[in-house]
């Protein structure tokens, strides 16, 4: 049952669901908070199974980042919900995503994920999830702290989700347009107008994206030096 699950995923994920079958074994998956009843059953299924393999992968981008910085990374949890769904950090909206730093787990919105896939492509999706996972890393590394403003924050995190993108690249894992998929999601998320105290312009986002995609995660960091 398990090979036959992982068989219908798309063949431009073909090494991640290998990574989807071992996360099964290691209790990597997400959890489910809330059961599916929004979205086409096949559909969200077949997504689901992507973002399963895809928080796996992420999730080993991140290991194998901070053993390079001889530290421990702490995998969070992750959560599915297709409504609303209560966290200790508040209450986790509808066509929203978010990082909990007092439990140390992400909630993913699954009709956000279907609306992100069918508009932008799979990838899309699964960089919201890159996004994330941002955040969880600048709290174990202590860049939160050296942050005056939200935007520096949320801009990092996109800087982040490019850098896992071009990892995952040039492991054979994507396909050219999966990276630029990502690069319109990030633009989508982007506001018209530039306030510090939100998640930055639509063109500060795509920047940040395809700086960690073009340079690599060492480029992120310059977030944390801006005043």
């Amino acid at each position: 049952m398990l090979s036959e699950h992982c068989g219908t995923i798309a063949k431009t994920i073909i090494h991640l669901q290998l990574m989807y079958c071992r996360a099964l074994k290691r209790g990597l998956l997400l959890g489910s908070i809330l059961a599916l009843s929004c979205q086409p059953i096949a559909q969200s299924q077949a997504l689901r199974q992507k973002v399963h393999a895809a928080n796996a992968d992420i999730n080993n981008f991140w290991i194998q980042k901070f053993r390079s910085f001889n530290r421990e990374w702490r995998t969070p949890r992750a959560f599915e919900y297709t409504s609303r769904a209560q966290t200790p950090c508040g209450m986790a909206q509808r066509f929203n995503a978010l990082y909990c730093g007092l439990n140390h787990s992400i909630y993913l919105n699954i009709p956000l994920l279907v609306h992100v896939s069918q508009r932008l492509g799979d990838f899309a999706a699964i960089t919201i999830l890159a996004h994330e996972y941002g955040h969880a890393a600048q709290r174990q590394l202590g860049l939160s702290r050296l942050h005056q403003y939200l935007v520096q924050e949320e801009l990092q995190a996109d800087c982040f989700a490019g850098a896992y993108a071009r990892d995952a690249s040039r492991r054979g894992l994507l396909r050219p347009q999966d990276a630029q998929h990502g690069y319109l999601q990030s633009y989508a998320s982007g506001h018209l107008r530039f306030h510090a105290q939100t998640h930055g312009t639509r063109d500060q986002r795509a920047r940040a994206y395809y700086l960690g995609y073009s340079r690599g995660f060492a480029s992120c960091l310059a977030y944390s030096r801006l005043q």
